[in-house]
């Protein structure tokens, strides 16, 4: 089975996709701010991350930084998955290693799931 690190401080939301991806048939890490994030990605190795950007403790730009430079993590693929728009986010997030950046506000909860499909 694999592993999915939902990384999100909106508890709702991370509830819901979390729920989503447990029906689809993945086990669920979940963090709820950048830091445990970060020590959750270098503990429990998932096969794939999802990552909000604007989050407590650090944002998730700096918890994308950290998890590419690390040789333990840098492996994983990790899905931004934000309400923050802009063209320099995205560009920022896909030079630092992200494998795709979506907006919250356009995306179902069955979109996302198999947006992660679509990335393992």
């Amino acid at each position: 089975m694999k592993k999915i690190l939902i990384v999100e401080d909106d508890n709702i939301l991370q509830r819901a996709i979390a729920t989503a991806l447990t029906d689809a048939g993945y086990e669920i890490i979940e963090a709820v701010d950048g830091s445990e994030g970060i020590k959750k990605a270098q503990s429990e190795s998932p096969d794939l991350i999802l990552l909000d950007l604007l989050m407590p403790k650090k944002d998730g730009w700096e918890v994308l930084e950290t998890i590419k430079k690390d040789d333990k993590t840098k492996g994983i693929p990790v899905l931004v998955l934000t309400v923050y728009e802009g063209e320099d986010s995205i560009s920022k997030c896909m030079e630092l290693g992200a494998k795709g950046y979506f907006l919250k506000s356009k995306y179902s909860l069955d979109e996302i799931v198999d947006k992660v499909k679509e990335s393992l």
